[in-house]
Formats: structure tokens, sequence, C-alpha cells
């Protein structure tokens, strides 16, 4: 039998035959090197090229037992030496390089230029990325695009010609609200250190400790609706319907959490006794204070939302809000939430959300659906009790890239 190092050997051969590279890319990762169970050894090189970039590229080949290859996969969009359009190719021969040894730093300069003249903007050229037309919110023809950043911090998108064709928006919101339980004995008790481990979370993924509408809501006294349970020990951040409003609303919040009272249609946050915010899937009920409908008429889904109340996902679609965070749509956006909650349930789900979220931070490629399984195999008694709908595949990075979208 062929050994590992000879087995590498022969694999490394087989990609730079089928590439017609001299190397191998020095960035790339080799991140399998095992006996398949089939009878032969199986390499993968494998990188994800950046915070901008929505594929992965992979070398990926099986060697047999003599020495043959089984089989060789090859999904390596960014080549060593990115494609460049005929434009662009003109533009580098005019300042007197050659392609054949010209470097990336040569080619981002060229095309920084190109897009200055294009767009009198000064851009700073990224680099080179093949992004799916799936990726996209309003689909651009083409696919191979520079990924380049304004002054402003806004990250757009060129064609070899420096044209800007499209924008991203990268998450910059995040919502994590809870509601209050507690009765005459203890006013402020509620469910708020839940919102601020969701929150912490939240402020690492869209890299800020600012731009996360957290905490209880409202203020509340069973006498005059305002105490401040600012030290109790319960809550240090309260929020008015008007933050919360605003923020679901903003197109850039793409992560949400709730933890309330409610079901799959209605939850409120605050105590019976006292003053509280009553939210709603959808319009229709006099009663609620805010409508998740209304707040997402014009922006996209959301790209995760936990819903933190007892029966938030024994019904799903058509008027529920599962379905109308998802904005109808089972791509690009995903939702848990629990059902059906018992003591033994609720006690499981105190190690479960913990565990999950860890989970997706330290494994941000792996998908949602598969780390929400894993979790649940760790604590079998919230299995039954707890739900996920919508896109299962979507990953922690994909929601973190941002979205794409054509300019109009």
């Amino acid at each position: 039998m062929i050994s590992k190092a000879s087995a590498r050997r022969v694999a490394e051969h087989a990609i730079l035959s089928h590439k017609g590279w001299s190397e191998l890319p020095h960035d790339a990762v080799l991140t399998h090197a095992y006996y398949s169970r089939r009878g032969r050894w199986v390499f993968q090189w494998k990188r994800r090229t950046d915070l901008y970039s929505s594929d992965v590229d992979r070398l990926l080949v099986w060697v047999r037992d003599d020495g043959s290859i089984e089989k060789l996969e090859v999904s390596w969009f960014a080549p060593l030496h990115p494609t460049i359009s005929i434009n662009v190719e003109r533009i580098l021969r005019n300042m007197g390089y050659s392609l054949a040894t010209a470097s990336a730093q040569a080619i981002k300069e060229a095309v920084r230029r190109r897009a200055y003249e294009v767009t009198g903007k000064e851009i700073e050229v990224l680099g080179w990325r093949r992004i799916l037309r799936k990726a996209w919110i309003l689909e651009a023809a083409g696919n191979e695009f520079w990924v380049g950043k304004l002054s402003d911090d806004t990250y757009v998108l060129l064609n070899p010609d420096g044209k800007i064709v499209g924008w991203m928006i990268l998450p910059a919101e995040a919502v994590s609200v809870s509601g209050f339980y507690g009765g005459d004995a203890d006013p402020c008790d509620g469910w708020c250190y839940l919102a601020k481990d969701f929150k912490s979370y939240f402020e690492r993924w869209i890299s800020s400790s600012e731009a996360v509408v957290w905490g209880m809501c409202p203020k509340y006294d069973c006498e005059t609706g305002t105490k401040d349970c600012t030290g109790s020990g319960y809550c240090e951040s309260y929020i008015s319907s008007s933050d919360f409003e605003n923020a679901v609303k903003d197109y850039k919040c793409k992560f949400y959490a709730c933890i309330a009272h409610g079901a799959s249609r209605s939850a409120w946050l605050g105590n019976e006794r006292g003053t509280w915010i009553y939210i709603c899937s959808v319009g229709g009920w006099s009663w609620c204070d805010l409508i998740v409908e209304s707040l997402l008429a014009n922006r996209g889904r959301m790209r995760f939302a936990f819903l933190g109340h007892c029966g938030a996902i024994e019904n799903t679609g058509e008027g529920t809000f599962e379905y109308t965070f998802r904005k109808g749509q089972s791509e690009k956006t995903t939702v848990i939430g629990l059902k059906y909650t018992t003591d033994e349930s609720w006690s499981a789900f105190h190690q479960w959300y913990p565990a999950f979220l860890e989970d997706l931070d330290k494994n941000r490629d792996k998908k949602i659906g598969d780390a929400y399984d894993d979790t649940c195999d760790l604590y079998p008694d919230i299995k039954g009790h707890i739900d996920i709908t919508g896109d299962r595949d979507q990953t922690l990075r994909d929601i973190i890239q941002g979205d794409f979208c054509k300019i109009t």
C-alpha cells in the first residue's frame, strides 16, 4: 500500500498537472489527509479566501492504494494569477507590465487607477473574488469581481474594467431583548441575563460593542410603570418601543433574539401587572404595539432569529413569527424557536443555548443546521421542545460577510 507521504506527492503532482501551476497556492491549508474506508488516501486543500468571499476554494484528490488517481476535483475559483479582462490587460501592457510576470499587487494597482478614471473615486482594491449569483439579493450579470473599499468604509464590487457594479451590506445592527416575569415580591426579576448572553455573541459577529439594541422592555413598576431596576442584579439596560422598532426596521440588522412570554403569533415584553409592549407577527390585532410584518416591510429577511417564547414555533407558516421573520423565504434566513416548554426542557435550554452559540462562534463555516443538531444531541432533554426552520445550510460566516446588491 502506498504511504501517506507518497500519496500526497502524487496528489500534488496531479493538481499541478491539471491546473498548469508551478506550485501549489502558498496560503492553502491542508484540511484533510486520511485513509478512507474505500481503500484510498483522500487529500483536500481548502481556503476561504477572506471575509469578502462567498466561495470556498478547494483542491480534492483521491489516491488509490497502488498510487493511481481515482478522482480529482478542483474548485479553486481565485487563480494564482487573477483572470483579467481585455481592457485591464491593455492597461497593464501600456504600463509596461508583462502579463506573465505581473504581480497581484501590480494588477490591483492597475484596477485601482482604472476605477478612479471610471468613477472619480479613490478606491482601495482589496482583492479578486468570484461571487456566485445566488449570493446576491439582486442578481447581477457575471461572477468575477474585485472587492473595493471606499473612504467611508463602504464596500463595493468592481468589474474587471474598474466600474462599480455592486455594493455590500455588512451586518451592523442586532437586537437582543427580554421580558419580565417578576411579581410584587421582586418586580425586576426577568430573563435579561439571556438577552445579555445573546448580545455578547452578536457584538462579536457584527464587530461592534455599541450596535446591539438589548435589555428589558420597558422600565417597570407594578404601581407606576416607572421603576428603574438598574443595580438590582437583573438588568442594566432598557429599551423603548421606538428603539426596538427602529432597530428591527434597519436593513443592516441581521441578528434577532427575544426571550419573552408569548406564542407563535404574539409575544409581550413586560409584567402582566405593570406595563408591557406587545409584539405581533402580522396585523389584525388592535392591542399590538409593534407588527413585525410592518417593521420588515422595507428591508430584507432576518438572517438569524431566535424566538425564545414558550410557544414560539409550535405553529409555523403564514401569520407566524417564524414565517414573518423569514419573509416566506427558505434561503439566507434561519429561525430557531422554543415549543411545548416544560421545566425539564427549560433547564436543558440553559445548557443548550451557550453551547450552540459557542459552536457557531468557533466554527463559523459550519452549517447552522449542523450546529443545531449537534447541540441537541448533547442535550437530548430539549428535543421536541425546540425547532429550526428556513435555511439550515447557511453559516455564520455567510451572514457576517454581508449581502451583495446590484447598483441600480
